[in-house]
């Protein structure tokens, strides 16, 4: 092979065929041909000689173009990019000269290896077409990193692109820029486009006016992907120059495509897997300052248990607004994230939340109802203002504090911005879109969104008063296993007033030792997943943080951190607690004084008669619970599921 070139392998371990990698952009070679390593360094080095022309922003992929024409791609590892660049360390920059042998990027194997990382390394070619040669050089064999070839190559045959020009001249891009938007239905049938590491991903008011056979075999589009409501073009590492030029051609806004453009995941036939995706995508950007209201929770309720700090004092109400706010007006952040997650403009999330937490209308289900309806049925309601002479019928505590709800209205807002923007003329869009959207979301949110699961509360109250009526033991493993999902969809509250009403009613109350158990569960479970991971950090900011705030009966940190994201043990937690208010409630473990949650709230369960076998089948049921979540944590805690990983491109 006269006049070629290299590129050498860019770490020390086995070449191996690029059919082994598991992820179909790179085995079939629809990124093009290459090779792929699997290796125990923590260092990739440049296989040739050139300039660093792709640096992912989650610096899991790097690209390269060689002095002679050859484009290539280092990817790192599989569904890496849902990591959003944990465990990646970019070592160079955009226009980096490199050598053979430079340092490219690092990676933190122990961490990466706490997730369940499958680091396998593809090289792939990306412009092969544009070479006069290429030969892939023999695999399945041992490499070493900047000195075992691994692809021979005869440079571009093609001549050097003209730059992009200015003027109204002809860029780049524009051959294929022009072709792309001609065959996806024009310009018009374009509702936003935004850009990965190597996809144009098109939001489309019709994909069925899209040509994909013809995109397919356009020169310089590599693949075409439709997946999650995305028009997915593949275009390869010059996906950046292309954007840009796409963007100018068509007009289209790159700012505004981005902001309002929704994370997707690959769609999955179950629906329960899916709600699970959609939760962990929307509370991920949360957890932080749950963790951190959790905690100022937490300490308040150790120092006023202890005597140290007075609930009436200034300091108390000051720290209390702080651990507190975040709850209280989770419709807001909620909302914030769910719009982000739905490819909703985040501020119709905010202004969606704040309306659900507005002072006055959560207000009005502390007065006086004006009347009740669907009176003698689980679904009897109260009825405290109406709109437009339809009754509106809000929770007791109002919505401030909900998840679900805020949720759903926010996703009903999304369908209706996205109507609109398709649907109005370009000249109304910025005042009659925001304006129908509210006009249209709130009413029916509070007429129709919020009432369905004010209902659902209704049936859950009478199926849970029917079930204790047959056996407390049977109550116990089904209230105790479903408590937390009762929190995570909002409808706890109806029977924390059961609670409230039994002790003030009859002295004492038998439904909420059935969930006691729910906070040694979490806590277990967080302990069994510390164990289990060799991540430092996420033992230091998650772990250590949900397991305290768990132990005071805070369950939000642990649910939306630890558990959602790992279906397996979310499901064997929920049993756990399950077991757990089972063997209280065949003990007849009994509350006598509202006290606080968690296992601070102990002395609540004591008969004032003394230590009874209710209390005593009380603890047994604490401990196993904690038991089995801790066995439960350490097998299924080691890393989040796929499906929760899948949020972008691979």
């Amino acid at each position: 092979m006269s006049r070629s070139s290299v590129l050498l392998a860019p770490v020390t371990g086995r070449c191996v065929d690029l059919n082994t990698v598991p992820d179909e952009m790179f085995s079939t070679r629809a990124m093009g041909d290459g090779v792929a390593f699997v290796y125990d360094g923590d260092t990739i080095v440049s296989p040739c000689n050139g300039e660093v022309s792709v640096v992912a922003n989650t610096k899991h992929a790097v690209g390269l173009t060689t002095d002679d024409g050859l484009e290539l791609l280092i990817h790192i590892g599989v569904d890496t990019v849902s990591l959003n660049g944990q465990g990646f360390q970019s070592l160079v920059k955009l226009g980096d000269k490199v050598k053979v042998g430079t340092p490219l990027l690092k990676v933190d194997r122990k961490f990466l290896d706490g997730q369940g990382v499958n680091l396998i390394t593809s090289m792939v070619v990306t412009n092969e077409d544009e070479l006069e040669e290429q030969r892939i050089c023999e695999v399945d064999r041992d490499v070493v990193a900047g000195k075992t070839s691994v692809i021979e190559y005869v440079g571009s045959k093609q001549p050097e692109p003209e730059p992009a020009k200015k003027g109204g001249k002809k860029m780049k891009h524009q051959q294929l820029c022009d072709t792309i938007i001609q065959n996806i239905g024009g310009k018009s049938n374009v509702i936003s486009v935004t850009h990965c590491v190597t996809r144009l991903r098109f939001k489309l008011q019709d994909e069925s006016k899209a040509n994909t056979e013809t995109l397919k075999n356009t020169k310089g589009v590599l693949q075409i992907i439709q997946s999650g409501g995305q028009y997915q073009v593949v275009v390869g590492t010059q996906v950046d120059e292309i954007y840009k030029d796409l963007c100018q051609i068509g007009g289209f806004s790159s700012e505004e495509s981005a902001s309002a453009a929704p994370v997707k995941e690959e769609k999955s036939g179950n629906p329960i897997s899916q709600f699970l995706i959609t939760m962990t995508g929307i509370f991920n950007p949360l957890l932080s300052l749950l963790m951190a209201s959790g905690m100022i929770k937490a300490i308040l309720v150790l120092l006023t248990v202890l005597g140290v700090l007075d609930k009436e004092s200034g300091t108390y109400t000051i720290l209390y607004g702080m651990g507190d706010a975040l709850f209280y007006f989770f419709p807001i952040v909620v909302g914030w994230s769910a719009a982000k997650r739905f490819g909703l403009k985040e501020i119709y999330g905010i202004v969606i939340g704040g309306v659900l937490t507005y002072p006055t209308l959560v207000a009005l289900s502390s007065g006086d109802a004006l009347y009740t309806v669907f009176t003698g049925t689980p679904f009897e309601s109260e009825v405290y203002t109406s709109f437009l002479g339809i009754p509106v019928i809000l929770p007791s505590a109002g919505y401030a504090s909900s998840v679900i709800p805020a949720i759903l209205i926010v996703f009903f807002a999304s369908i209706l911005f996205k109507f609109f923007q398709a649907h109005l003329p370009a000249m109304l869009r910025n005042f009659f879109t925001p304006f129908l959207t509210l006009l249209i979301t709130m009413p029916v949110g509070f007429l129709v969104i919020g009432p369905i699961a004010i209902f659902i509360q209704g049936i859950l109250t009478s199926l849970i008063s029917l079930v204790i009526g047959i056996n407390t033991g049977l109550a116990g493993l089904l209230i105790g296993t479903f408590w937390t999902i009762l929190v995570l969809f909002g409808l706890h509250m109806p029977v924390i007033m059961m609670f409230q009403l039994n002790i003030v009613t009859q002295g004492y109350d038998n439904i909420n030792p059935l969930i006691f158990a729910g906070a040694l569960a979490n806590m277990g479970a967080c302990l069994g997943v510390y164990l289990r991971t060799r991540d430092a950090d996420e033992r230091r900011n998650l772990l250590i943080p949900s397991f305290v705030s768990a132990f005071f009966g805070i369950s939000e940190p642990a649910l939306y951190g630890v558990l959602i994201p790992r279906r397996k043990l979310l499901a064997t937690t929920l049993l756990s607690a399950g077991v757990g208010g089972m063997i209280a409630g065949f003990g007849g473990a009994t509350l006598w004084n509202m006290s606080t949650s968690g296992p601070l709230g102990l002395p609540g369960f004591i008969n004032p008669a003394g230590i009874d076998g209710g209390f005593i089948s009380l603890c047994i049921g604490a401990v196993a619970a904690f038991v089995l979540a801790t066995i439960a944590g350490y097998v299924f805690g080691g890393s989040k599921d796929a499906t929760t990983l899948q949020l972008g491109d691979r």
